[in-house]
């Protein structure tokens, strides 16, 4: 049933601009990852909000399907057209990350293009069953409230370090 709703749902990738350093995510409309049912709680732990709360990313979980790579980000911003846009970032349609670490987010305004998230993400390490700790990299999020314009950019050195915890001075409210 899930992989109905993927290819039905799941085949339309939003924008990806540039190359991050963990590869080629996948940016797209919700489908079926973004169900209310793959929430992790408790979720004012499991998200984050930005422009005065116009703006969250929230840690979603497919019940361990696929068994190594559950992990998505759900993204909810401001569209001008329509009200609220919706997306999934994923390693690829329908299938997540070993972990993603939204503890250690950063995130920073750049005016007239908007916020810049960047979440740390690992992948799967078949050897261990775990995190493949080479493979932890942060991923970068440019969310533009005015256009809602929302894509995947490159993760460059004025981006701050993926390991230092986000806090209300950098914009996020927890």
């Amino acid at each position: 049933m899930r992989r109905f709703f993927s290819a039905l749902f799941g085949s339309a990738v939003i924008a990806v601009s540039g190359a991050s350093a963990v590869g080629a995510q996948s940016l797209q409309s919700c489908d079926w990852v973004a169900s209310a049912a793959n929430l992790v709680e408790p979720w004012e732990e499991t998200s984050r909000t930005y422009g005065d709360g116009a703006v969250r990313i929230a840690l979603l979980d497919t019940g361990g399907e696929p068994a190594c790579c559950s992990s998505h980000l759900l993204i909810l911003s401001p569209d001008p057209d329509y009200g609220q846009a919706c997306h999934v970032l994923s390693d690829q349609p329908g299938t997540g990350f070993r972990q993603v670490f939204l503890e250690e987010s950063n995130s920073r305004y750049e005016a007239g293009r908007g916020l810049l998230v960047t979440i740390p993400v690992g992948r799967f390490d078949p050897d261990t069953g775990g995190v493949d700790r080479a493979s932890v990299q942060p991923v970068a999020i440019r969310i533009n409230q005015s256009t809602g314009q929302v894509t995947l950019g490159a993760v460059s050195a004025s981006v701050p370090s993926a390991s230092a915890p986000s806090s209300g001075a950098q914009g996020a409210k927890k």
